[in-house]
């Protein structure tokens, strides 16, 4: 750093030299006039040095990062000029570096926001996810478990049925059955007011039906017996009638409808009806029963009477069987309406009344069929 005495210097001498000229009555005290020239000498450099120390020397901050010292002969202005100018360029890196930091913390406040964001979308992703899974697999579990249950017993009953039908089915697994039941009759409604008690019969079924279907065929040949009592006709004239053991043999073809009440499908409710021909034998010319069936009885000598007549009737009934290995037990009961042809006079009414000519029965049953 370097100061401007030499000018001082120069500008203080020319002044003097001036007022030696100006004034040459002071040339005269030559002593005077030295030693006031002296102490203005020093006066003058007393003032310089004391004002070059208390001047204020303006920096300015390059572009390079250096400190720049001003030029010599700067005016006060420009010296203040260049201090606002440092002082507004120290402010402004003052701003910029508020501004970075501003920026700096809003840039980690959104960072840490988007970071949570997501980390929170990816919490709940993870758990839709594992649920998803978890639902996928209990689902996959079941469907696993139940075609294991399908094929399981599809499996035992492709296999052990054959081993069956080979060791112990008489028709092996066609689906035919032959069976055999025996039980007691109940003759009803005018059948029974003739003078008719209970009875027994045997009953042969042989049909058809496959396990699982629904629908089969059954072909009944039966045999029916009841025990007859006197009977004694109403009218003016009262007449006894002296009734026998009549014996029902009938062929019935029926359809049946099944219903399994297990899986094994080996346990069914069923319900069976159809139609068929019921011979009826030894019930006496002149029984109670002959003239139901078509006989004279008020005339025994009549060309017409018979000892055993052929009628058509129907028959309809229920059932549960219960399959035991190859065979199957079943208890059964049915409605038996057999159509007579009874004579339509008042001889008739008077005698036995008024009302239905047929013949009507309820067998109960219970027998075992063989596959």
């Amino acid at each position: 750093m370097q100061f401007r005495a030499p000018l001082v210097y120069a500008s203080v001498s020319a002044a003097l030299a001036l007022g030696l000229t100006a004034s040459p009555t002071r040339a005269q005290d030559t002593t005077r006039t030295d030693s006031t020239r002296t102490r203005a000498v020093d006066s003058t450099r007393t003032q310089t040095r004391t004002r070059a120390s208390q001047q204020r020397i303006p920096v300015r901050k390059e572009s390079s990062g250096e400190v720049a010292l001003p030029s010599r002969g700067l005016t006060a202005r420009q010296r203040a000029d260049s201090i606002a100018r440092a002082d507004s360029m120290a402010r402004a890196d003052s701003l910029a570096t508020i501004e970075k930091t501003r920026q700096d913390s809003v840039a980690a406040v959104e960072k840490a926001r988007q970071d949570s964001t997501a980390a929170v979308e990816k919490a709940r992703a993870d758990s839709l996810a594992a649920i998803e899974k978890a639902r996928a697999d209990s689902q996959a579990s079941i469907q696993r478990s139940r075609t294991d249950s399908v094929t399981t017993v599809t499996r035992t009953e492709q296999v052990s049925e054959p081993q069956l039908g080979s060791q112990h089915y008489l028709f092996g697994t066609s689906g035919f059955y032959l069976g055999v039941s025996g039980g007691g009759v109940i003759p009803a409604g005018k059948f029974k007011d003739l003078g008719y008690d209970n009875g027994w019969g045997v009953n042969v079924p042989i049909g058809w039906h496959k396990p699982g279907n629904i629908f089969g065929l059954q072909l009944d040949l039966g045999y029916n017996t009841f025990n007859g009592k006197t009977f004694v006709g109403g009218g003016s004239a009262p007449t006894t009638f002296t009734n026998s053991d009549p014996k029902v043999w009938s062929a019935n073809l029926n359809l049946t409808l099944n219903f399994p009440l297990t899986e094994s499908k080996r346990t069914n409710f069923y319900l069976l009806g159809g139609g068929g021909a019921y011979r009826f034998q030894d019930f006496g010319v002149n029984s109670a029963l002959a003239g139901f069936l078509g006989n004279d009885v008020i005339n025994p000598d009549a060309a017409d009477n018979r000892s055993s007549r052929t009628k058509w009737g129907l028959n309809g009934g229920a059932g549960l069987e219960f399959g035991v290995g190859p065979t199957s037990l079943f208890l059964e009961s049915r409605f038996v309406n057999v159509f007579g042809k009874r004579d339509a006079n008042t001889d008739f009414n008077d005698i036995f009344g008024s009302g239905t000519r047929d013949v009507r029965w309820i067998p109960i049953t219970l027998g075992v069929t063989f596959r």
